[in-house]
């Protein structure tokens, strides 16, 4: 089969560029196509949001050569606070129990997409359309996925032998390949900010319920948090038009005096919250990761090492068969690719429900479920066995591949 391409990653955010990345020493032609111009500046909502990186996570992009250009920006989560507005209970974490030096790493966005393209602009065997937009799919006499692509006034059209959707939520590649997904709107959205706070956070991450949505007040420097409120969207608006010294005393309310005072140290943004789930994960020729193929809500921030997971697995799966088949080797080959999203499914689908059960719970208002709640969080900080299985599949320990496990054991001893 003659392509333009072998691989062709629809996507250039974080897990796209990931997986491009990942597969750049394969020696397959790649192409990553992305609507926004990779020296664009990043605007205030890029510029407020951070992502919570568990522990496996960081040993994937260590795998990789990533981490150490990541890892000035990045704060470590030491402990975890799980608490309720107005009730008892709580269940705390620490990264010491597990012989760890951190749970996980709180990065800004812009520094990670900034290591990714600088590693981006490196390679010869990726190739960067950008800014760049895919507008259709077709299928040539020889079978291989023909892509229409518009640069700017120009329309293009390039072939690959497989195609990877890391296109967002609202994917144009699965909807072009026909494939459905179910959509659970919550009514919510994230508010993203930094504030600065009275008492130094010492490495603990806050994660308190409302019963409005989850309030996150992440480690990012000695005295400032990332913020991650969850409200309902009406109500998000509202709270991005107040002044900072309103929009702070809300957030003060929302989140408690556990830190002392708040002052706002940063741009503030919000996204919506959804929950989507496709109906598979691969078609003729493609194959979808990230958001394209699950968005979660952000509680107990899974999300995106979700989202890494996929496009990591996928980079290993396509390096076992390419070894295996040597010249004849074809990326786009069904089986191959069924046979990873059926081993993807399980995570997705234990990580989905798990953050849609968390959410649905703590966000129930029915009198009485409140001190419910508070029994079920003191009861799981005294069962050792549930809690530490919590505990490692928060840091996607559980995850691992053999080889990446041994190492990150052996860097909690160094």
């Amino acid at each position: 089969m003659n392509a333009d391409y072998d691989i062709a990653v629809v996507g250039g955010g974080l897990a796209g560029a990931s997986l491009a990345c990942a597969l750049s020493d394969t020696g397959l032609r790649i192409a990553l196509i992305e609507a926004v111009a990779f020296d664009a500046p990043a605007d205030e909502n890029l510029q407020a949001r951070t992502t919570a990186l568990a522990w496996g996570t960081r040993a994937m992009f260590d795998e990789l050569g990533l981490w150490s250009a990541m890892a000035d920006e990045a704060a470590a989560i030491e402990r975890l606070h799980v608490s309720q507005a107005g009730h008892f209970g709580r269940v705390t974490v620490a990264a010491a129990e597990y012989d760890l030096p951190a749970l996980g790493y709180v990065v800004p966005n812009v520094a990670m997409i900034s290591v990714l393209r600088d590693r981006l602009a490196d390679l010869d065997d990726v190739d960067v359309i950008a800014p760049a937009t895919f507008q259709g799919l077709a299928y040539d006499e020889t079978g291989a996925a023909e892509l229409t692509v518009v640069e700017g006034n120009t329309e293009r059209r390039l072939s690959t032998r497989l195609l990877i959707g890391a296109d967002g939520t609202h994917s144009a590649v699965r909807s072009a390949l026909g494939i459905g997904a179910r959509l659970d709107d919550y009514g919510q959205s994230a508010i993203v900010t930094k504030a600065r706070s009275e008492r130094p956070h010492a490495g603990c991450a806050y994660e308190r319920f409302t019963p409005s949505g989850p309030v996150a007040l992440l480690p990012f420097q000695h005295d400032t948090c990332a913020v991650v409120w969850t409200v309902p969207s009406a109500e998000a608006k509202r709270l991005l038009d107040l002044d900072d010294t309103h929009f702070t005393a809300e957030l003060q309310q929302a989140f408690g005096g556990r830190l002392g005072s708040l002052e706002l140290a940063g741009p503030r943004g919000a996204y919506p919250l959804v929950r989507l789930l496709c109906d598979t994960a691969v078609g003729r020729r493609a194959a979808l990761i990230g958001n394209a193929g699950h968005a979660l809500h952000p509680a107990a921030a899974q999300g995106f090492n979700l989202a890494i997971r996929d496009a990591l697995g996928l980079a290993e799966t396509l390096r076992e068969h390419q070894a295996l088949a040597g010249v004849d080797f074809d990326p786009g080959e069904p089986d191959m690719l069924a046979a990873w999203a059926e081993g993807r499914r399980p995570d997705q689908h234990r990580v989905a429900n798990f953050t849609d059960r968390v959410v649905r719970l703590f966000s129930n208002r029915i009198p009485g479920l409140g001190h419910a709640r508070g029994a079920g969080l003191f009861g799981l900080s005294l069962a050792p066995g549930l809690r530490s299985d919590m505990a490692r599949r928060s840091m996607g320990l559980a995850l691992l591949s053999d080889a990446t496990h041994r190492r990150a054991e052996g860097w909690s001893k160094t």
